[in-house]
């Protein structure tokens, strides 16, 4: 059974009972009212009966029976000192003695009350003694029916008895309406799959790789995950930090901010002490109203690793197309040659491949030692001579490996895009020649690459980002490049003259491996 009907089913029960119990109680209390109430009665018209009637008199019965009913009772019966009944409602009876013993104490002069059953049914009696000449002669037997008094009490309790009735539907339309309030404030969530959500959100919590903290609408943090203190903790911050303020704890979390402005803020950098984080905060709500602020975030280092390594693969990526390209060509070539029967001459063309492929690559080893960087010139080198440009190596270059990962990757990008504008500026040049340098030792790094295209037009604004004389979503390149030098503590700049143009960067080497 479910909880929702356990709950609803309990209260109603409950209910149920209280007003069962109070409505049997107050039933008893009227009974006892009502019976005392008529035992006053017929005790009070026995009584005066005993003292006024006269046993001689004739038509004693048939003036008793017209009082009976005058008073509403069940019957009155006059007997004789010998217990012979001289008055009774059923005429048969008369003459005859009178059953049992309920008698024998008022004969003896006793006034008493009695419930039990005579010849008619079960009733309450009142008996008085008849008195002539201070001697007993006789006794006044007053009754009513027992069932008299249950319709009496019935009468009393009709009105707490429909109360009964009404409140017991109100409870059950109650039981109703508690069941869908409990269902809506679990949303309809037994308290088993509660604690299964929340052992899965613990998991999930747990298993992300970034920093998870919630705030309520009163700026109190209300939750935090093991990444975002482990963040707190290279941050010199406290971690234990559930129940406190987050405007006091946490420096610029600007969570305090979406709960004011109910609006989510994506992608922002913040600074915890030496540490630098992205962060994604988002308002959430319950039944339209703001109920808190989630904020997810990430060492900004972690995510520009992730982000050069996303880079690299698409340098790769591009490198491989290159290469797809430039073999397709070749095999055409070779195709063609071989349908031709032209064996000698394709003889020769592959010679020539793979002596200009042999000498290119030698040239390249003698002076690149970073095997990543040497696939990568090797590659991009191919790929430009696709259109015819010649593109050469220069003779004082040499590169020592590099050891750090992100330091590759951001060479890669300077050499990528300084040769791609270099190849876009030679588009409408004669005789195309692109030179490559590179050199570095412990400390710096050197890149240079010139061209022979037509001299450049603003070149104080080429760096800017977005800033391109080739169209729309270009500018990109170099501004990536002049990125990169600033971060690594270096420069960037351009001399342009008539058919000489030529990027140099400048930038520190870190020590550190990745």
């Amino acid at each position: 059974m479910r909880l929702f009907t356990k709950i609803t089913l309990s209260f109603f029960l409950i209910s149920f009972i209280i007003i069962c119990s109070i409505s049997i109680v107050n039933f008893i209390h009227t009974r006892n009212l009502v019976e005392k109430e008529i035992s006053n009665k017929i005790s009070a018209i026995s009584k005066t009966l005993a003292q006024n009637i006269n046993l001689t008199k004739k038509n004693l019965n048939e003036n008793i029976n017209k009082l009976c009913k005058d008073l509403d009772l069940a019957f009155i019966v006059i007997i004789d000192k010998d217990k012979k009944r001289l008055s009774h409602p059923n005429k048969e009876l008369i003459g005859k003695l009178v059953e049992g013993e309920d008698s024998d104490e008022a004969l003896n002069g006793k006034h008493y009350i009695s419930i039990a059953k005579g010849s008619l049914k079960r009733s309450i009696r009142s008996f008085s003694p008849i008195y002539k000449d201070e001697k007993i002669v006789g006794a006044v037997i007053v009754g009513v029916f027992s069932d008299y008094l249950d319709i009496l009490t019935f009468n009393e309790n009709k009105i707490n008895l429909y109360l009964s009735i009404f409140f017991i539907l109100l409870i059950l339309l109650l039981s109703v309406l508690l069941n869908k309030n409990i269902k809506n404030i679990l949303l309809g969530y037994e308290p088993k799959q509660f604690r299964l959500l929340l052992q899965r959100q613990n998991a999930i919590l747990k298993s992300l790789n970034e920093g998870i903290i919630a705030i309520d609408n009163k700026n109190t943090i209300t939750l935090i995950n093991d990444e975002a203190k482990k963040i707190f903790k290279l941050a010199l911050l406290e971690d234990d930090l559930i129940g406190k303020n987050v405007d006091e704890k946490i420096p610029h979390s600007n969570m305090s901010e979406v709960l004011k402005t109910k609006k989510a803020q994506i992608n922002k950098k913040q600074k915890l002490n030496d540490i630098t984080i992205l962060t994604n905060r988002i308002p959430y709500f319950i039944d339209g109203k703001i109920a808190g602020v989630v904020a997810s975030f990430k060492n900004l280092k972690d995510v520009e690793k992730i982000a050069n390594k996303l880079v690299n693969t698409k340098k790769y990526l591009d490198i491989l197309s290159a290469n797809h390209h430039e073999f397709k060509n070749k095999l055409h070539i070779i195709n063609a040659l071989l349908e031709n029967n032209n064996i000698k001459q394709c003889k020769k063309y592959l010679e020539e491949i793979s002596y200009k492929q042999s000498t290119n690559t030698k040239s390249l080893e003698c002076f690149i030692k970073d095997k990543i960087i040497l696939t990568f010139l090797e590659s991009k080198f191919n790929f430009i001579k696709e259109f015819k440009v010649d593109i050469i190596l220069d003779k004082n270059s040499f590169l020592n490996p590099i050891n750090n990962v992100l330091l590759q990757n951001d060479i890669i990008s300077i050499l990528s895009n300084t040769i791609d504008n270099a190849l876009d500026a030679l588009q409408h040049t004669n005789n195309k020649k692109i030179k490559v340098f590179i050199k570095n030792n412990k400390k710096y790094l050197c890149i240079k690459v010139s061209d022979n295209a037509n001299k450049l037009k603003d070149c104080e604004k080429i760096f800017t980002k977005g800033y391109s004389s080739k169209g729309e979503n270009r500018g990109y390149g170099l501004f990536i490049c002049s990125e990169i030098a600033n971060k690594n503590n270096g420069f960037i700049s351009v001399k342009s003259h008539n058919k000489d143009t030529v990027f140099s960067i400048f930038t520190t080497l870190k020590e550190e491996n990745d």
